[in-house]
């Protein structure tokens, strides 16, 4: 059987923060360069594509701190992943996973829209316009609406 990545929620993001504070925030912050963001940006490269680029780099430094962030990474992935049938998958099952198959899953995880869409929008954030005043937001730039999947007043 195979697995799948479900939609990622806002819960997801807390477990995400004990796998970035595992592998250390330094070493995340690091990855992100400023100016390599700019010179994709001024190569034509879109957000989207410029959120890809994070992604990978992303996915890559997780793999190379696997020792560090094994827990959190666990916690992590069980509270996105389901196998097709829709049950959860757990963290033993994670634990037995071939580490190849761990990888892909991993590679696969950094490539999921909401993942790419998280990356674009913090991408947005990072100022690469060269004459800017320092700040990544014009003024009179009103923030888009928010919308969610979850209804108003709505309980689990």
């Amino acid at each position: 059987m195979e697995m799948e990545i479900r939609s990622l929620t806002v819960d997801n993001a807390f477990d995400f923060c004990a796998v970035l504070d595992a592998v250390g925030v330094n070493n995340v912050i690091g990855a992100f360069d400023k100016e390599e963001i700019y010179a994709l940006r001024k190569g034509g490269k879109d957000l989207k594509g410029i959120g890809l680029v994070l992604a990978a780099k992303a996915a890559g430094l997780l793999i190379g701190h696997l020792p560090a962030a094994r827990e959190p990474l666990y916690v992590f992935l069980a509270g996105c992943v389901q196998w097709t049938n829709g049950h959860p998958v757990t963290v033993d099952e994670l634990r037995k996973m071939k580490l190849g198959a761990f990888v892909q899953l991993i590679k696969s995880f950094a490539q999921q829209e909401d993942i790419v869409d998280f990356f674009t929008d913090a991408a947005g954030f990072v100022n690469t316009d060269a004459t800017g005043s320092g700040s990544s937001s014009g003024a009179d730039t009103a923030p888009p609406p928010i919308t969610s999947d979850t209804p108003s007043g709505e309980d689990d």
